[in-house]
């Protein structure tokens, strides 16, 4: 979607259309799109500077089959990040006794930093894996689950039932069980920033995904009539909830 888009959409759901009928030519704001000053640039301001946080919350609530694919034609969506990594390797010299020269530390071997932006995980698997392991199947640190992979009385975490573990860091971290060569993942992460400002005269454009467009173009009027103090805001809020399938976020 382009921000004139999303203006828009935002603006027919709290119908409010972008039309100058006061003609107030020394209003204090872009008209987004025009090169005067209107009274309607203000409300334009503030839903363009509220689309990151839309999007957040899009990403944080809607369930994850929800935020693939994109609007924008031929482009992947921004909010999916996909990488493939492989544990460094530790030579003998470098690790404790008894590690093969070449073979991946105890530490780094099952580990690996996720990005910086990250938001949730959506699906990981190792190399030698039989099965993925879903964002929703993650186990806690501090959690009993964690503590049988590190017991030998109990089973171990194998091929056929791996394990991931999120690791609660200032940058994220993921735990796998078994150790693998690589690992490839998929995460949601946060919205990169709007390649524009509310005073600019060219749209940008945003991909949303399709399956979660109604509950962001919803929480952005809910965002916007926040701002104005609009008691129907707590109904914009609802109906974003709504087409995400959650009554709790």
């Amino acid at each position: 979607m382009t921000t004139d888009e999303i203006i828009k959409q935002v603006r027919w759901c709290i119908d409010e259309e972008a039309y100058n009928e006061a003609a107030l030519e020394g209003a204090s704001a872009f008209d987004f799109g025009g090169n005067n000053h209107t009274d309607t640039g203000m409300m334009n301001r503030i839903i363009i500077a509220k689309i990151p946080d839309a999007l957040r919350w899009v990403c944080l609530y809607a369930p994850s089959e929800l935020l693939t694919g994109s609007d924008v034609g031929g482009s992947d969506t921004d909010l999916i990040y996909e990488d493939t990594v492989s544990p460094q390797s530790v030579s003998q010299t470098d690790s404790a006794a008894g590690i093969i020269d070449g073979a991946p530390a105890s530490v780094s071997g099952n580990r690996f930093v996720l990005p910086a932006n990250f938001i949730k995980l959506l699906r990981v698997r190792g190399s030698s894996w039989h099965r993925s392991v879903s964002g929703n199947t993650l186990i806690a640190e501090d959690s009993d689950d964690y503590l049988k992979l590190h017991d030998p009385v109990c089973a171990f975490a194998t091929a056929d039932r791996p394990q991931v573990a999120l690791i609660d860091k200032a940058r994220k971290e993921l735990e796998c069980w078994p150790a693998a060569p690589s690992f490839e993942f998929s995460c949601v992460v946060s919205p990169a920033a709007i390649a524009t400002s509310p005073d600019a005269q060219d749209p940008a454009t945003v991909a949303v995904p399709p399956l979660v467009k109604t509950s962001f173009v919803y929480y952005l009027a809910f965002l916007l009539l926040t701002a104005y103090g609009d008691a129907r805001a707590s109904a914009m809020l609802e109906i974003a909830k709504m087409n995400i399938g959650r009554t709790n976020a």
